[in-house]
């Protein structure tokens, strides 16, 4: 039988939440300073960013789900 006290140990390969936060930060800023020019990479970068932030809040969600559940 394996133990679970260590849940963050067996996420190899998986990217952490926060650099998803970062890059949506920085898609923001970009798509901010694209659509200066009327730049349809601005949308992009808009639309790019919500996807990150989006992947970092399921990201934070299931990380304080499982320190809950130790």
């Amino acid at each position: 039988m394996t133990s679970h006290s260590n849940p963050g140990f067996n996420n190899k390969g998986q990217i952490p939440w926060y650099l998803y936060f970062v890059g949506g930060m920085v898609y923001t800023a970009l798509g901010g300073w694209l659509s200066g020019d009327s730049s349809a990479l601005a949308w992009i970068c808009i639309f790019s960013a919500a996807v990150g932030f989006f992947y970092a809040w399921r990201g934070w969600r299931h990380e304080t789900q499982q320190r809950g559940d130790a």
